[in-house]
């Protein structure tokens, strides 16, 4: 069973911030990012439980085409995963909370 997901505001900002960069290096290139990592967001609500522990709260996703994490924390008893943050790897991942 799938468990709900939900997005914060600032992993949707980090969303369109990378499509936004994407697309303006190629044409069609954001659209295949977000691809990816809703591919990946997929598999994160069926099977959160594959991803490892970062800290006490979050889990890391890594996307499989593109340098990105997935940040979120899964409240297993709830059946909810949060999206967190969705970071390059260069960028901090202390940027998480």
């Amino acid at each position: 069973m799938a468990n709900t997901l939900s997005i914060a505001p600032r992993a949707e900002a980090d969303l369109m911030e990378a499509f936004k960069w994407y697309e303006a290096r190629s044409m069609g290139l954001g659209h295949e990012f977000l691809r990816c990592v809703e591919a990946r967001l997929n598999l994160i609500a069926r099977m959160p439980q594959i991803f490892r522990q970062r800290g006490r709260l979050h889990r890391l996703a890594r996307t499989d085409r593109f340098p990105y994490a997935i940040y979120f924390i899964w409240e297993e008893q709830q059946a909810h995963v949060a999206v967190r943050r969705v970071l390059h790897f260069a960028q901090d991942s202390n940027q998480t909370a």
